[in-house]
């Protein structure tokens, strides 16, 4: 996290001008269209249909579609406008018409004190300027009872481990903040004045290294540079994030992913 003015703006800006050229690309996106956590996250919030939900930095829209069904009202939130209008339309063609779009920074959601039943956050929470005020913020929409569903990169208890992972993911995207561990989400959490009631890995597929580089629209040479290094790193670390090799270049590599469920008191 970057807790000075300029350095949030900046990253903001920066997440902007990232994602803005590749909005469709995430869109279609087989890793963030049908993940197992989208299912997983309907069914540890239990939705009754009553509820007002907000999915925050929806990306795709992914999320808000499959929750939509479940709830009275979705709102899709983010802080791209062109990813906003990307995920208005695949969810419009789908004929699901009880979701609403707002753009909104998500450490600052304009949403009126205990409006909300639930609030879920996809593969996205890595990205924001202050994370900690993205979960008070959170924790200020939600009712008594509500729930914050988060499904994002978790950061690793092993110092050595933790920054490699972070060196990859920020040299494939430079908008990539931090990943956080469980341990840190908890107190953010409990700050906020959320308890957190569950906590699982996600053990996702691995990233297919062409596709991951290509939908962040890197740079040849940027990419060349990452798979070199990838393959230069000491054994122990290749295997801990499974990166496979083919013909002198990597194939595949995986992440760490989790799901953090916590409910206001």
């Amino acid at each position: 996290m970057n807790s000075s003015p300029d350095g949030q703006a900046a990253i903001k800006t920066l997440v902007q001008a990232q994602f803005a050229p590749a909005a469709h690309d995430y869109v279609t996106s087989a890793t963030h269209a049908h993940g197992g956590d989208l299912q997983r996250l309907v069914e540890l919030a239990a939705p009754q249909g009553y509820e007002y939900a907000l999915d925050v930095a929806t990306g795709g829209g992914h999320t808000a579609l499959v929750f939509a069904p479940h709830v009275r009202l979705m709102i899709a939130s983010d802080l791209t406008l062109s990813m906003l209008h990307a995920a208005r339309d695949h969810i419009r063609a789908q004929g699901v018409s009880n979701v609403a779009y707002l753009r909104a920074e998500a450490e600052s959601l304009p949403c009126a004190p205990e409006s909300l039943d639930l609030v879920t956050c996809r593969v996205a929470a890595h990205h924001f300027a202050d994370v900690r005020a993205f979960v008070r913020a959170a924790a200020a929409a939600l009712r008594p009872g509500g729930l914050l569903l988060v499904s994002d990169h978790i950061g690793l208890e092993d110092a050595e481990q933790d920054a490699f992972m972070d060196r990859f993911e920020r040299w494939r995207d430079p908008s990539h903040v931090r990943a956080y561990s469980y341990a840190e989400w908890r107190t953010f959490c409990a700050e906020a004045g959320l308890e957190v009631m569950y906590c699982e890995d996600d053990p996702r597929e691995p990233y297919e290294f062409a596709s991951w580089t290509a939908r962040i629209r890197m740079r040849d040479e940027d990419r060349d540079a990452l798979g070199a290094w990838l393959l230069a790193a000491p054994p122990h670390l290749r295997e801990r994030f499974a990166v496979v090799e083919r013909d002198g270049r990597v194939e595949s590599l995986r992440g760490t992913f989790g799901i953090i469920v916590a409910r206001k008191a």
